[in-house]
């Protein structure tokens, strides 16, 4: 019995490769019909988008079908069941990630960090574990989801919290110290972005419906539609999140950027701009990164020494 279900988990990971093998060939097929103009800048765009593609597939594939693991807990938010992950002791350290994914993704992380931090893993709402948060909404707002992260926090009576958030996680984490600065001591966002860029709604428009429910299949039929549905709809969604400098300068945690140079969904420009207005603040571009370097596996040794430096206060700056 035990032989057959590895003949079937083996049988499932091929399954899901092979599936991901002519998702990208169809990417790139329809790239190279479309493409007309400026094809240099297209093709380093579209090599990072197979990548993102690609590290979405290891992680999923690795990991399998989302299932609750012995360190898992639920939260209920007025009803909404939010799913996390504890591991270790000392100083908390709060993992957001970034959308269509789950908290499975800060494994290899959670390894290294739990050696010295309490870890705190979340599903966010509507991914993996955890349950859709007011299914009649058409947009996903980051507000009502750091709200409920506030809300986790104070069940479990956490002050002082560091934390890393990656695209949606990190915008997240904008809003989270915009709401109650005191709270947060050290901060990492990677590839999180304070409004949706033009570049970010081009790529958006670009990948199309089809594809981003084809990326959240594993989270279930409800899920799939829901999330494909409301990142879809971002594409065209104003003020949220629209963070000004007045807002992020009033941000008191030490804070570092994480930015990829050759992230297709968020320009560098637009981390320069976190970096001038949250006061203190690092900056750190991550040289060949895409949107999400930490999950790469040739940054992520780097990324864990240099976040860990960091979260140590090595980074910290001296008037």
């Amino acid at each position: 019995m035990e032989a057959y279900s590895k003949i079937k988990l083996r049988y499932s990971i091929a399954n899901l490769l092979l599936k991901a093998y002519f998702f990208v060939w169809i990417r790139i097929k329809h790239f190279f019909v479309s493409a007309n103009s400026v094809v240099t800048s297209k093709i380093k765009n579209m090599k990072q988008f197979t990548i993102s593609v690609l590290v979405f597939i290891a992680c999923f594939t690795t990991y399998g079908q989302v299932k609750v693991n012995p360190n898992g807990k639920y939260f209920n938010y007025n009803g909404t069941k939010i799913y996390y992950e504890e591991t270790g002791d000392g100083e908390p350290l709060l993992l957001l990630h970034n959308f269509f994914n789950t908290a499975d993704c800060w494994k290899p992380h959670v390894k290294v960090y739990s050696k010295q931090f309490r870890t705190l893993a979340v599903d966010m709402m509507g991914h993996g574990r955890s349950d859709i948060y007011k299914k009649e909404d058409t947009i996903f707002s980051h507000e009502d989801y750091a709200k409920i992260i506030l809300a986790l926090l104070d069940s479990l009576k956490l002050y002082n919290v560091n934390a890393i958030g990656a695209s949606s996680g990190g915008t997240t984490l904008h809003f989270l110290n915009a709401m109650q600065p005191d709270r947060f001591k050290a901060v990492i966002t990677v590839g999180g972005h304070i409004y949706y860029s033009k570049q970010a709604r081009e790529w958006i428009t670009r990948t199309g419906l089809e594809q981003f429910k084809e990326g959240a299949k594993h989270h279930g039929p409800e899920k799939q539609e829901y999330l494909a549905r409301v990142f879809w709809e971002s594409r065209k969604l104003y003020g949220e999140a629209s963070f000004t400098p007045d807002i992020l300068n009033t941000i008191k945690a030490e804070w570092l950027v994480v930015l990829g140079d050759n992230d297709f969904v968020i320009p560098v420009q637009l981390g320069m701009e976190m970096y001038q207005n949250i006061p203190n603040s690092r900056l750190w571009i991550v040289p060949n990164g895409g949107h999400f370097p930490h999950l790469d596996a040739d940054i992520q040794p780097e990324f864990l020494r240099v976040s860990l430096e960091f979260l140590n206060g090595k980074w910290e700056k001296n008037d």
